[in-house]
């Protein structure tokens, strides 16, 4: 989001109000993933596109990235998850990445000993009422990446994270396959708190249920970087 203003707007435009929670520290626990539908902003069973950034954050320190090669399914915390498919998963991961490499960002060939900007995470809600931009432990999602071998001494699932618009929108449910694409810069990793910050995140609402094509999934990501120009590299001597 762009400001608490426009925030608020896209809020009351796009995610019909029945109630909001919580801040980050009490849902910690709870997890994203849990799909009791109390509290929650539900957004139209329609497939929209929406984006949401930190408007605190200087998009123009971002030149190199590095993503894992998996779509991650977001699962019910109790109860059976509801299969996604994966056919368009290369897609996915492949649109992202082109539309990165076409702002000028540079993929690391390996995090592990160059740290990048930024690492982007690709995920799929396979549960109905997903509580997104809730805090929750992500390591155990992603911990399978090999590319966090930039940070020592290393994550664990003792890790949060943490969305800056969430004290805005709430948290919000998604419906079963909504692609969630999210920005995460490697300098907001806090030690302290051991929680990182998202910069940015990108949803697709039921994406991946229904009929589905390759067409469907890049004109929905195409769409996310449309409507994110602040999303750019410049020269580090220009970030300055």
């Amino acid at each position: 989001m762009i400001g608490t203003t426009e925030a608020r707007r896209r809020a009351r435009a796009l995610l019909p109000m029945v109630g909001l929670v919580a801040g980050f520290g009490g849902l910690l626990g709870l997890g994203a993933c849990d799909d009791d539908d109390v509290n929650l902003i539900v957004p139209p069973v329609n497939r929209v596109v929406a984006v949401f950034k930190d408007s605190t954050f200087n998009f123009a320190s971002l030149h190199t990235f590095a993503m894992p090669d998996t779509v991650v399914h977001f699962n019910p915390v109790t109860g059976t998850p509801i299969a996604v498919s994966r056919q368009f998963d290369a897609t996915a991961l492949n649109q992202v990445r082109q539309n990165l490499l076409a702002r000028g960002y540079t993929e690391v060939s390996d995090p592990r000993t160059t740290t990048p900007s930024f690492v982007v995470l690709v995920g799929a809600t396979a549960t109905t009422n997903y509580n997104a931009f809730v805090g929750y432990s992500w390591f155990g999602l992603w911990g399978f990446y090999s590319g966090w071998g930039w940070y020592a001494p290393g994550f664990t699932t003792a890790w949060g994270i943490v969305y800056p618009w969430f004290t805005v929108v709430g948290a919000t449910a998604y419906d079963r396959g909504t692609l969630i694409v999210d920005i995460i810069p490697t300098a907001s990793v806090n030690a302290g708190n051991r929680t990182i910050r998202s910069a940015w995140a990108g949803v697709a609402t039921g994406l991946l249920d229904g009929t589905i094509t390759n067409a469907t999934i890049t004109g929905a990501i195409d769409q996310m970087f449309a409507l994110s120009p602040y999303l750019t590299a410049t020269s580090p001597l220009a970030a300055r």
